[in-house]
């Protein structure tokens, strides 16, 4: 079985990304706290090292908030750190390229998608930064992406030269995929294997309607780690799986309820049903209706977490969380 090591956080912003462009052209100035902190760079001391040279981007502030969006890493029993991406949405590039480079993060082993919305599945053709050049300049030959059938006919719409190359035009490259359609049992998606040794399972999660009928993302748990980054309800049969997580990404956009993503006050109580005992939990999704500071403040005025023994705080992205079993 593989081991769970680490998890970093890419995004941790709604689709629409935080700053929002309407906040920073506003008339006569702008005035949105959180916009504005949004683009502030933060100095960060050189990270310590061996003396290998360390290439290190600016960072904004903790307000900069990508596509919901991380990068699960275990150890394989043949001694190398595995790679899975969570969602791959519009930032995913801007993501990579200030964080895959920062912490020198190479090959991508694996993509998991929660759903079809441009947030979560827009960044895909960015996948050709991995797998074209050739032998001497690919990281890799391909990518796998792992996905639900209603996620899978919404990709091969947008990008249907990723599904056949024989339908790409112009000449140019385009990204070499392996799509692996989750099947489904009576009882729901079923889960499967990484690397032939990471058990994932997945869990159907409501993020808003399809008309008159709930519409589903997926969660997904691996080992004492669960991610749900879209949702503003979770079924009794997801509940299930997701409870005596001892790490937690939860979808928690706004102070205030939403039709289609958890609240602060809902995030937590997903948290508190979720985690044993000494958990952790991360919101994640937010808009800028809140500084992030002020959203820890939040969590520790709200007190409930503190009283249940768990440990919920706001995410922002580049966390890294160092997941022990």
């Amino acid at each position: 079985m593989g081991r769970l090591k680490e998890f970093i956080f890419l995004g941790t912003g709604t689709s629409g990304s935080v700053p929002n462009i309407h906040c920073l052209i506003e008339e006569p100035a702008p005035t949105c706290k959180v916009c504005l902190s949004a683009i502030q760079y933060e100095p960060q001391p050189k990270p310590a090292g061996s003396g290998e040279p360390v290439l290190q981007l600016p960072h904004f502030s903790k307000n900069r908030r990508r596509n919901t969006s991380g990068l699960l890493r275990f150890m394989h029993s043949d001694g190398r750190m595995r790679n899975v991406l969570l969602d791959c949405g519009k930032t995913f590039y801007d993501a990579a390229l200030t964080w895959f480079v920062e912490y020198r993060l190479r090959k991508i082993d694996a993509v998991l998608l929660t759903h079809g919305h441009a947030d979560a599945m827009m960044g895909l053709d960015e996948l050709r930064q991995w797998t074209i050049g050739g032998e001497t300049k690919s990281v890799q030959d391909v990518v796998h992406v792992y996905l639900g059938p209603e996620t899978m006919e919404v990709v091969a719409r947008a990008f249907p030269y990723m599904v056949d190359k024989k339908r790409a035009t112009g000449g140019g490259d385009v990204p070499t995929v392996q799509f692996h359609v989750i099947e489904f049992g009576p009882s729901g998606p079923l889960p499967f294997v990484l690397e032939d040794e990471l058990e994932i399972t997945p869990f159907e999660v409501e993020h808003g309607k399809n008309g008159a009928e709930p519409y589903y993302a997926f969660g997904f748990r691996a080992e004492n780690f669960t991610y749900v980054s879209d949702a503003n309800c979770v079924p009794p049969a997801a509940a299930q799986i997701i409870k005596g997580s001892k790490f937690m990404v939860v979808d928690a956009l706004r102070p205030d309820p939403h039709v289609s993503h958890f609240s602060f006050t809902q995030a937590i109580e997903v948290c508190l049903y979720s985690l044993e005992p000494g958990g952790h939990g991360f919101f994640t999704g937010l808009t800028h209706a809140v500084d992030h500071d002020d959203v820890n403040k939040l969590i520790e005025n709200d007190g409930r977490a503190a009283q249940a023994g768990i440990h919920v705080q706001c995410g922002f992205d580049g966390q890294r969380i160092v997941i022990d079993l």
